[in-house]
């Protein structure tokens, strides 16, 4: 059951930021970056034990995602600078930052422009596409594909990609078919199917071609290099991946845990790119 509530800010350069709200936060306040494709709803499946544990989350829309108006020349700068405004809105002084695939990206970036306001980070299944050699063969063929059409020609790709975004039932099947028997499993299951296709149903929202072009967009800025400085870069808390994860492979983790250090590292056992996004907040 999903228990968050969807709101919406309004920026100071007149967009709007949408966002879903969940938890008391007496345990502790999270801002987690979705993945790539994902939005507001990513973790609603969690709603109940991220309030039981008190725990609050608050998770924003992307530009050009669900309710967040598309943002030309959105970078990682200005992703930062709307998370700021929403976090001063809500009052929150310091808090906690999650990322989930290629959403890690974001929380990185995050994590280092935004310095001690930050109390922990957490990474879960994230591609180190700039930090490997060999990226693209550890990685589906969906996922490699749209990769290094990201850094060759995103136009293209984000032309490419409305034939997936025209709807959230070829979304969804194209995106199966990429995963491995552990995520089709969880992600088809009574307690996840919901979550997982409104998600992706959200993600879309806005239509085929806006929900291509943020696609393309976040996709180029995760594969591209790395702007903040990784001879100092943020130290994770924690860094997370499945050892079954058949979109994104183990040598993205080891790359993650080589060039960032973090203070804790986990394989999990059994668990594919989705299965360890509890693992986040220590569910």
């Amino acid at each position: 059951m999903d228990n968050s509530v969807t709101r919406q800010l309004r920026l100071a350069d007149g967009r709007v930021l949408s966002y879903s709200d969940t938890g008391t936060g007496q345990g502790g306040t999270w801002v987690h970056c979705h993945g790539i494709p994902g939005s507001r709803y990513e973790l609603a499946h969690l709603s109940e034990p991220l309030a039981a544990a008190g725990l609050r989350v608050v998770v924003a829309d992307r530009p050009g995602y669900g309710g967040s108006t598309p943002c030309p020349g959105y970078d990682f700068a200005q992703h930062t600078n709307d998370v700021r405004q929403l976090a001063d809105n809500l009052g929150l002084e310091r808090f906690s930052v999650s990322g989930f695939s290629g959403g890690g990206v974001f929380a990185l970036a995050l994590s280092h422009d935004l310095g001690d306001r930050v109390k922990q980070l957490a990474i879960a299944a994230t591609p180190a596409v700039p930090l490997m050699a060999n990226p693209f063969e550890h990685a589906s063929e969906l996922t490699a594909g749209s990769w290094q059409a990201a850094l060759a020609d995103p136009e293209n790709l984000a032309y490419e990609l409305e034939s997936l975004t025209q709807s959230e039932d070829l979304l969804y099947e194209a995106m199966l078919g990429a995963m491995g028997p552990a995520d089709i499993r969880q992600l088809t299951s009574d307690s996840h199917l919901w979550t997982f296709r409104k998600s992706l149903q959200t993600a879309i929202a806005q239509g085929s071609k806006d929900a291509a072009m943020a696609l393309a967009r976040d996709s180029r800025l995760m594969v591209l290099p790395w702007r903040f400085n990784l001879q100092k870069p943020p130290q994770p808390d924690h860094v997370f991946h499945g050892d079954e994860d058949l979109l994104v492979h183990e040598p993205h983790f080891r790359a993650l845990v080589h060039h960032l250090q973090p203070i804790r590292s986990e394989l999990v056992a059994g668990a594919g790119h989705y299965g360890v996004l509890a693992r986040l907040f220590q569910l």
